[in-house]
This record gives structure tokens, C-alpha cells and sequence, in this order.
């Protein structure tokens, strides 16, 4: 219970940090709205490592299976998603055939992502948790495609692409954590779980402020 108290507060404190961030240097007049939902991206991790600190203060342990801080997960990826699909995607890919190439090669994370589930996650005795992990690891694989997809396609006018790499690649690094991270903890593989949680901490406390130092650079 020390470890998980310690892993969920470490995420809880950087989620913070950068939510604060977030609202300081996004929420204000003419900024574009990208930001503003990368920034509801990390508030939503935030209010997720909150709510499993607060369980493990008041019942002791984690709790397994389904509960609200899920939907805090799944809210994250839905914002983040929603930035690169509904405000960026239209503007580095214009769907023509110049572009197919990448758009298969990007299909590479998202089945990564999923051949790490049904490796993992069959060993898992539990159903709920294969299904209710299942629905998390469909939101992750929506989000890594275009995190993928936005990292490797050619540079377009304004030099967006470029700006927003490594925003994109904190972004999929966030995505493969958050399924390594219940993996670690369910299969009981300590080193995988502290590893996933210190480097999702990290990238929390670290994309919005990567992602600011990109769009500075452009102007939408």
C-alpha cells in the first residue's frame, strides 16, 4: 500500500503542476483550443491520481476493477485525442495519397499497444479487469495513432509538424505507461509498475510546458 500511495501521489503532484501550468498559459483569450483540451488532458490524470490517493488514505488499498478514477484515464485520452484528431489532424494530412504511406506505417503504435493487452492482460485472472482494461487500452490505441501518425508524417507550411514532435512523443510515452502501469501492478512486477508510474509523473509535469516551447514557434 506504501508503494501505490507513493506512485499515486508522485503522479498526483506532477499532474498538478502541470494542469496549474495549463491554466496560467492556455486558458486566455485567443489561444488556440488544442491547448486548452491538452491542458484538460493532464487535469484529468490529475483528478484520476486524486481520487486513488484518496481511496488508499480512507480503504487502505487500491481499488481494483472498475471505479470513477478510470474515467479520469479514459477522460484524458478522449482530450488529447480530441486535439490531434478535431483541431490537427486537417492541417498535416490532407487524406490525399501522398500521405497513405504514413497513414499505414502510423498504424503501427496503436497495434503495439494492443499486442501488449492481449499478451499481458490474458494472463489476468480477473474479467472485469480484462474488460474494463480492454475499453482503456480502445482509447489509448485511438490516441497513439494520431501521436504516432503527428510524429513521423512530412513537415507541412508553418512548420507545424515539427514544433509539435515532441509533444507527440511525451504524448505516446504517456499512452504506453498508462497500460504498463496496470500491468505492473496487477501482475505483481514491481519494477515495471514504479518504472511506468516515475516516467508517467514525469511526462505530466513535462508536456505542457514542451508542448508551449513548440507552439511558440507557430501560429494557428
Amino acid at each position: 500500500m506504501k508503494l501505490e500511495m507513493v506512485m499515486n501521489l508522485l503522479i498526483f503532484i506532477c499532474s498538478m503542476f502541470g494542469t496549474v501550468y495549463g491554466l496560467t498559459e492556455f486558458f486566455k483569450k485567443k489561444k488556440a483550443l488544442y491547448l486548452k483540451l491538452v491542458t484538460c488532458g493532464v487535469m484529468s490524470l490529475m483528478f484520476s491520481s486524486l481520487y486513488q490517493v484518496i481511496y488508499l488514505i480512507t480503504q487502505g488499498a487500491l481499488n481494483k476493477g472498475f471505479h470513477i478514477g478510470i474515467l479520469g484515464i479514459i477522460g484524458s485520452f478522449m482530450f488529447l485525442f480530441s486535439a490531434n484528431f478535431g483541431q490537427m489532424d486537417s492541417l498535416v494530412d490532407d487524406k490525399t495519397k501522398a500521405f497513405r504511406k504514413t497513414r499505414i506505417i502510423s498504424l503501427a503504435a496503436p497495434l503495439l499497444i494492443m499486442l501488449i493487452y492481449l499478451f499481458f492482460f490474458m494472463n489476468v485472472q480477473s474479467t472485469e479487469l480484462k474488460a474494463v482494461y480492454g475499453v482503456v487500452t480502445f482509447f489509448i490505441i485511438q490516441c497513439a495513432y494520431y501521436n504516432f501518425k503527428h510524429i513521423i508524417i512530412y513537415d507541412v507550411d508553418f512548420g507545424i509538424v515539427k514544433c509539435l514532435r515532441k509533444y507527440n512523443v511525451l504524448a505516446l510515452i504517456y499512452a504506453i505507461m498508462s497500460l504498463l502501469e496496470p500491468i505492473g501492478l496487477y501482475l505483481d512486477m514491481k519494477p515495471v509498475y514504479i518504472a511506468s508510474c516515475v516516467v508517467t509523473a514525469i511526462v505530466a509535469a513535462a508536456i505542457l510546458p514542451v508542448l508551449k516551447g513548440g507552439v511558440e514557434k507557430w501560429t494557428i
